[in-house]
């Protein structure tokens, strides 16, 4: 027997639930069958935390953990304090946004929900095709977040894991400014790799303390843990604390073209590309080409997440990093050490016109940037 429904998300993580969301809350799902097939289930708990900055309220706005209007970036020479104005850097945890969503997507009437993976997918005329857990389903229209598992040595965009590991840490003294936020501190050995902590203060004894790493070599929980302890202690704290909370994973940073679409079935989130290729951020990308995607559905006919030029860019960023043509910790805190740290936030969100671009772009090495920039163009 197989089960048929208007509409399928594949994948209930962040993307899966805020499609369903943002069509839910556009008036875009009554009398609509659909199904969510995920398996894990309904997700209710803090298992991961999305930071980004914006200059206007979101459509989560009441969900955000914690603000900064003020961020700091480090190297080994230069402490950077910036007033990000009109942004401000925010936090959202999983385990409110997953609350939130949930209650809106419950008064979908026509919602199934099955924990199970989904498997064979594949677009078949204007139907989308698949299994889980033993059922065949047809729908007339899908949106996937299952991961596409790329290898960087087989493709031509240049490629690098961004891979993570945070502590949630609560000192014993007073150690953090709560309105303040490390947004890329470099001061730990790069080892030929692009090497940062970002310190995201709660109040002045809590914090969410995170080593980021640009490279594609792995390490260990343990060795993750060591550079935290030797970070906090030589910038944080000699004293006392305990970690409340862990959280780790993996980003691919690639400017690989993931496709946005395969006639009804329609790809969301990391997997459609929506995480920014140059830094890893996803949360903001994703909300605002999935607010856009329900205010024009039926409609589908551009849902990109990124301007080609931006891609563009991306491409000529990572490809600098990953040949090792300028070290990390120069090239970044140049960015924000030669321009407005407005200027520099609005370019990492796809936010800026073409002069600003221009004028981003004249205060690095313009010839390295210019050369690398051609050769993407012409890979191309």
């Amino acid at each position: 027997m197989t089960n048929k429904h208007d509409i399928a998300i594949l994948g209930g993580g962040l993307a899966g639930l805020s499609t369903l969301y943002h069509l839910q809350k556009s008036g875009k799902l009554e009398g609509k069958s659909i199904v969510l097939v995920d398996p894990e289930g309904r997700k209710d708990t803090h298992d991961r935390s999305w930071s980004f900055w914006e200059a206007e309220p979101g459509p989560f706005e009441e969900l955000v953990y914690h603000r900064w209007p003020l961020v700091t970036v480090h190297d080994s020479k230069r402490n950077l304090d910036c007033d990000i104005s009109p942004y401000v850097y925010k936090l959202v945890r999983s385990v409110e946004f997953y609350a939130h969503v949930n209650e809106v997507i419950d008064g979908i009437v026509g919602l199934e929900r099955i924990t199970a993976k989904a498997e064979g997918v594949k677009a078949v005329g204007e139907e989308v095709h698949f299994s889980a857990g033993g059922a065949d389903y047809v729908t007339g229209l899908a949106f996937s977040s299952l991961p596409l598992h790329l290898r960087p040595r087989q493709i031509k965009e240049p490629y690098l894991d961004q891979h993570f590991r945070g502590w949630f840490i609560e000192t014993e003294e007073d150690t953090f400014d709560p309105g303040r936020a490390a947004l890329m501190d470099f001061r730990t050995p790069q080892h030929g790799e692009a090497r940062f902590f970002y310190v995201m203060p709660f109040s002045k004894r809590k914090a969410l303390i995170e080593i980021a790493i640009f490279s594609n070599n792995h390490l260990t929980v343990p060795e993750y843990d060591a550079l935290l302890k030797t970070y906090i202690y030589d910038h944080w704290t000699e004293g006392d604390y305990k970690i409340t909370h862990t959280e780790g994973g993996n980003i691919p940073m690639t400017t690989y073209p993931f496709p946005v679409r395969d006639r009804n079935l329609i790809y969301i989130g990391m997997r459609g590309g929506a995480t920014r290729p140059s830094t890893g951020y996803t949360f903001l990308a994703l909300q605002r080409q999935l607010t856009k995607l329900a205010r024009s559905f039926p409609d589908l006919t551009n849902i990109d997440p990124w301007p080609t030029r931006h891609v563009m860019y991306d491409a000529t960023l990572l490809r600098i990093l990953q040949n090792g043509e300028l070290p990390a910790d120069e090239l970044f805190v140049d960015m924000f050490a030669k321009n407005p740290p407005e200027r520099v936030l609005a370019f990492l969100n796809g936010e800026t016109s073409l002069a600003e671009e221009l004028s981003f772009m004249w205060s690095t090495d313009v010839f390295l940037f210019g050369r690398r920039f051609m050769g993407e163009a012409l890979r191309r």
